[in-house]
């Protein structure tokens, strides 16, 4: 179907429609013009439930909100809600501590801190739709799941196979309810998180309204569990759970894995190497005014 008066062609109507999950496009911002790219994509089982559960962030033509619409300056309203800031920029300030030992490469390893293992679209978004009205909280539940193997080869350092040694679960407060990952081979639950909420008293991060979620952890540190499980090569199930008494847009099911090369002689650990170079850091910070600063 096109227009019977174009300046250029515009295409209505295509048919056959594409699939679910083949819908692409563009994505644009009214009060500005802006219009970005619809990147989402999302893998048919095993990989990924969500596709087959017809998740509405798999498709642009059902897309409702979520990561593809959170840009800078966008203000993600109701069309009749006005901007209740419209000259009033949010201004809040970040402040890190970094902890750190002197490079020693007789103790330490080599570590790869951060591989994700996304189960949702692109990089682990997806809709949690409302459950039935009337359905009491406890029973108000969703859940996706997807199954990931890392590369057999080791994927970052070819042929060399890499382990576990750090599990995070990055989803969102308040719907998240649990994350976990289970080994396809053995059948066994490596790692499942769950929110802990502060219970008011006087010990730190136990405040009221302060939510924690420890990671899984392994290591030769007490307390840890010494045996870091294989990865490469390896079937792993991620499930996510979450709250859908009320629906939610851009939730996100975003495992973060810390990985370390193996040494099969050894069996543990690949030690670090020495290093001669000078090392420099520089660091940078910017703000959204057009005003740089920087340093060494």
């Amino acid at each position: 179907m096109w227009p019977e008066v174009s300046s250029s062609p515009v295409c209505l109507c295509e048919h056959p429609a594409p699939p679910f999950g083949k819908g692409g496009g563009t994505i644009q911002y009214l009060p500005t013009g802006e219009e970005f790219g619809f990147i989402n994509a999302c893998s048919p089982e095993p990989r990924e439930s969500v596709l087959f559960q017809h998740n509405p962030t798999c498709d642009v033509r059902s897309y409702e909100g979520g990561l593809q619409v959170c840009k800078h300056k966008w203000s993600l309203l109701d069309q009749a809600q006005g901007q209740p800031w419209p000259e009033q920029p949010l201004v809040y300030y970040q402040k890190y501590r970094f902890y750190f030992q002197e490079y020693d490469p007789s103790k330490h390893v080599v570590a790869l801190p951060r591989a994700v293992w996304a189960i949702g679209a692109f990089i682990g978004e997806y809709d949690v739709p409302q459950c039935k009205p009337g359905t009491p909280t406890a029973e108000c539940k969703h859940e996706i799941w997807g199954v990931v193997q890392p590369g057999a080869g080791g994927g970052a350092i070819k042929g060399v196979p890499l382990h576990i040694t750090s599990i995070h679960f990055h989803c969102h407060a308040p719907t998240c309810l649990a994350m976990e990952i289970w080994n396809n081979e053995t059948g066994e639950l490596l790692c499942r998180q769950e929110p802990l909420y502060g219970q008011g008293t006087a010990d730190k991060f136990d405040e009221t309204g302060y939510i924690l979620q420890p990671p899984c952890l392994w290591g030769d540190a007490p307390g840890l569990d010494p045996n870091m499980p294989l990865a490469s090569g390896v079937n792993f199930t991620i499930r996510a759970i979450t709250n859908s008494t009320y629906g939610h847009h851009g939730e996100m099911a975003f495992p973060e894995i810390g990985l370390v090369p193996w040494d099969n002689v050894t069996n543990a650990p690949a030690r670090g190497r020495p290093y001669t170079e000078t090392v420099t850091t520089e660091w940078r910070l910017f703000d959204f005014n057009g005003i740089t600063a920087g340093g060494r």
